[in-house]
């Protein structure tokens, strides 16, 4: 059986500009932000799913590298697929957790109400399948 799938590059350096030493602004309501990074190596951001339950979601996707997920505010719950079934995982605050492999979030309490921190390499690919 033949999975869609579908990839798209992030490359080095896409990271907005920020000043150092002083707080960074967020956009309330948008799916990903990415706030600040160190070209070539890392960058940070938020993640602020728009989909409220698990069967809006129609594709996970799975990055090159791994990627740290830290809930800030309200609730989001990932979907991981693990190769042999898919399960929920809700995160919890002060509590990262790393995931290799398909995933994607959603916000229970409804759309961007929960804010997670997303800390990922500077430059990756990203692989899309149908769920």
């Amino acid at each position: 059986m033949k999975v869609n799938t579908k990839t798209v590059a992030t490359a080095a350096g896409e990271i907005p500009k920020f000043a150092l030493s002083q707080g960074l602004k967020s956009r309330p309501g948008k799916k990903f932000q990415v706030m600040c990074g160190d070209r070539g190596h890392w960058r940070a951001g938020f993640s602020s799913p728009k989909f409220c339950r698990a069967d809006q979601i129609t594709e996970l996707e799975k990055h090159s590298c791994p990627e740290m997920f830290l809930l800030l505010k309200g609730r989001v719950i990932m979907i991981l697929d693990d190769g042999n079934r898919e399960f929920e995982l809700e995160l919890e605050p002060m509590k990262p957790v790393i995931i290799a492999g398909w995933h994607r979030g959603y916000c229970p309490d409804g759309p961007h109400t929960g804010v997670a921190m997303i800390v990922e390499r500077d430059g990756f690919s990203t692989i899309c399948r149908k769920r």
